[in-house]
């Protein structure tokens, strides 16, 4: 399945961005970090702080993909030239099997932010959870604000480092880990929505989105 038809299907149709999650019905906001400060005292990295989100973010994915679950994978770069096509190193680095780049598409949009049109370059690929790397990959997210911390997307000749979303083909859930403070997880399946609510009603810092039900808390 396409990501545009999928959009079109079940996410009224809008693109796939950093600020979806605000246009959503059903979604929930995990706050990670257990209010631990990025930093220590002697103002180096405070390696707790991501140990934790690292432990954090191996808990949330499983309840979202099996192992066996295809998902689509879908990188958005910001090149500060639209004329030239930017690569996010995601495929060569993440991906074990390279033959699935013949698989890969490519499509560019404009997107409205802080009423700004920014060019996004998005590329799209189908496989199948297992064929991922996936630990150094959910890492590389997570160092998104830190150049130091390996490993690291490549963002060379970009306005923006990238993003990446996960997109459960069987479900059609969508998982976005936007750097270390916090992840999204979005779906149209009330049900699916109730379950991964009732899983992580205990955690702390959980915002849930239920517009169907008048609710945001």
């Amino acid at each position: 399945m396409k990501i545009t038809k999928l959009m079109d299907e079940y996410y009224k149709g809008l693109l796939l961005t950093p600020a979806i999650y605000h246009s959503l019905d059903l979604g929930i906001h995990v706050e990670l970090g257990e209010d631990i400060y990025q930093f220590n005292e002697d103002g180096k990295l405070n390696m707790k702080r991501f140990h934790s989100v690292y432990n954090h973010v191996a808990e949330i994915f499983p309840l979202l993909f099996k192992k066996d679950d295809d998902v689509i994978l879908i990188a958005n770069s910001y090149p500060s030239d639209s004329s030239k096509t930017v690569y996010p190193n995601f495929f060569q680095r993440y991906v074990k099997v390279q033959q699935k780049r013949y698989s890969l598409r490519m499509h560019e949009f404009i997107w409205q932010f802080d009423e700004e049109d920014i060019c996004i370059q998005q590329i799209e690929l189908l496989c199948n959870v297992s064929e991922l790397k996936l630990e150094y990959l959910l890492k590389s997210l997570i160092h998104k604000d830190f150049g130091s911390l390996k490993p690291q997307l490549r963002r060379k000749y970009c306005i923006y480092p990238p993003d990446i979303f996960f997109i459960n083909v069987r479900t059609k859930c969508i998982f976005h880990i936007y750097d270390d403070r916090g992840c999204e997880i979005m779906n149209t399946d009330v049900k699916l929505h109730k379950q991964l609510v009732e899983s992580l009603k205990e955690w702390e810092k959980v915002e849930i989105l239920d517009i169907n039900n008048g609710e945001r808390f």
